[in-house]
Protein backbone atom coordinates (compact mmCIF):
# COMPACT_ATOMS: atom_id res chain seq x y z
CA UNK A 1 0.00 0.00 0.00
CA UNK A 2 1.11 3.75 -0.59
CA UNK A 3 2.57 5.76 2.02
CA UNK A 4 -0.54 8.45 2.75
CA UNK A 5 1.26 11.58 3.54
CA UNK A 6 -0.92 14.68 3.47
CA UNK A 7 0.10 16.78 0.25
CA UNK A 8 -1.92 20.08 -0.55
CA UNK A 9 -1.79 20.70 -3.83
CA UNK A 10 -1.48 23.88 -5.56
CA UNK A 11 -4.93 24.17 -7.04
CA UNK A 12 -6.73 24.24 -3.27
CA UNK A 13 -4.74 27.54 -2.42
CA UNK A 14 -7.40 29.50 -4.53
CA UNK A 15 -10.25 28.02 -2.57
CA UNK A 16 -12.59 29.82 -0.66
CA UNK A 17 -12.46 29.82 3.11
CA UNK A 18 -16.23 30.54 3.66
CA UNK A 19 -19.08 27.70 3.22
CA UNK A 20 -19.08 28.20 -0.72
CA UNK A 21 -20.36 25.58 -3.42
CA UNK A 22 -16.96 23.64 -4.65
CA UNK A 23 -17.27 21.28 -7.57
CA UNK A 24 -16.19 17.89 -5.78
CA UNK A 25 -14.23 15.13 -7.74
CA UNK A 26 -15.79 11.83 -7.10
CA UNK A 27 -13.53 8.56 -6.99
CA UNK A 28 -14.98 4.82 -5.34
CA UNK A 29 -13.29 1.83 -4.80
CA UNK A 30 -14.91 -1.33 -3.39
CA UNK A 31 -12.69 -2.81 -0.15
CA UNK A 32 -12.82 -5.05 2.49
CA UNK A 33 -14.68 -4.43 5.56
CA UNK A 34 -11.20 -4.64 7.49
CA UNK A 35 -10.09 -1.35 5.31
CA UNK A 36 -12.70 0.99 5.66
CA UNK A 37 -11.34 2.31 9.47
CA UNK A 38 -7.72 2.91 8.01
CA UNK A 39 -9.57 4.72 4.87
CA UNK A 40 -11.87 6.63 6.87
CA UNK A 41 -8.87 8.27 9.39
CA UNK A 42 -6.72 8.98 6.15
CA UNK A 43 -10.12 10.75 5.21
CA UNK A 44 -10.49 12.86 8.44
CA UNK A 45 -6.84 13.70 8.32
CA UNK A 46 -7.05 15.23 5.28
CA UNK A 47 -10.49 16.82 5.64
CA UNK A 48 -9.02 18.74 8.65
CA UNK A 49 -6.33 20.02 6.98
CA UNK A 50 -7.72 20.63 3.44
CA UNK A 51 -11.52 21.08 3.31
CA UNK A 52 -12.10 24.24 5.45
CA UNK A 53 -15.57 24.45 3.89
CA UNK A 54 -16.91 21.32 5.03
CA UNK A 55 -17.62 19.73 1.39
CA UNK A 56 -15.63 16.54 1.13
CA UNK A 57 -17.91 12.91 2.36
CA UNK A 58 -16.72 9.73 2.78
CA UNK A 59 -19.52 7.26 1.78
CA UNK A 60 -19.96 3.48 1.92
CA UNK A 61 -22.53 1.26 0.75
CA UNK A 62 -22.39 -2.36 1.78
CA UNK A 63 -21.36 -5.37 -0.64
CA UNK A 64 -21.49 -8.60 -0.57
CA UNK A 65 -19.65 -10.01 2.53
CA UNK A 66 -17.22 -8.23 3.83
CA UNK A 67 -17.00 -6.56 0.83
CA UNK A 68 -17.70 -2.52 0.97
CA UNK A 69 -18.06 0.30 -1.58
CA UNK A 70 -16.61 3.49 -1.05
CA UNK A 71 -16.92 6.93 -2.38
CA UNK A 72 -14.82 9.77 -1.92
CA UNK A 73 -15.37 13.32 -2.35
CA UNK A 74 -12.26 15.80 -2.88
CA UNK A 75 -12.23 19.46 -4.45
CA UNK A 76 -8.81 18.69 -5.94
CA UNK A 77 -7.98 15.32 -8.14
CA UNK A 78 -4.79 15.60 -6.51
CA UNK A 79 -6.16 14.82 -3.30
CA UNK A 80 -6.97 11.27 -4.33
CA UNK A 81 -3.57 10.23 -4.23
CA UNK A 82 -3.21 8.57 -1.13
CA UNK A 83 -6.63 6.67 -1.78
CA UNK A 84 -4.55 3.34 -3.84
CA UNK A 85 -7.29 1.90 -5.96
CA UNK A 86 -9.76 4.43 -6.06
CA UNK A 87 -11.42 5.59 -9.45
CA UNK A 88 -12.86 8.41 -10.70
CA UNK A 89 -16.73 8.07 -11.40
CA UNK A 90 -19.64 10.60 -11.97
CA UNK A 91 -21.72 11.99 -9.44
CA UNK A 92 -24.66 10.53 -11.32
CA UNK A 93 -22.76 6.69 -10.40
CA UNK A 94 -23.78 6.87 -6.89
CA UNK A 95 -26.00 5.21 -5.14
CA UNK A 96 -29.62 7.18 -4.44
CA UNK A 97 -29.23 5.85 -0.73
CA UNK A 98 -25.92 5.39 0.72
CA UNK A 99 -24.14 5.51 4.24
CA UNK A 100 -22.37 8.30 5.53
CA UNK A 101 -18.65 7.48 7.08
CA UNK A 102 -17.34 11.09 7.41
CA UNK A 103 -17.79 14.58 6.55
CA UNK A 104 -20.64 17.35 7.01
CA UNK A 105 -24.17 15.81 7.79
CA UNK A 106 -25.89 18.90 6.28
CA UNK A 107 -24.12 18.74 3.08
CA UNK A 108 -24.46 14.91 3.12
CA UNK A 109 -28.50 15.45 4.55
CA UNK A 110 -28.90 18.06 1.39
CA UNK A 111 -26.91 15.76 -1.09
CA UNK A 112 -28.86 12.70 -0.60
CA UNK A 113 -31.68 13.22 1.64
CA UNK A 114 -32.94 16.03 0.45
CA UNK A 115 -32.84 18.33 3.85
Amino acid sequence: MRNRTLLKPAALQHLPRKRAFVHMIWATRQVRDSEVRSIADLFRDQAAAFDSTGQMLLLSLNADWPMVRLWVAVPDEGLLGPYYGFSVCARQDLPLAPALIAGDVSRFQRLFQGV
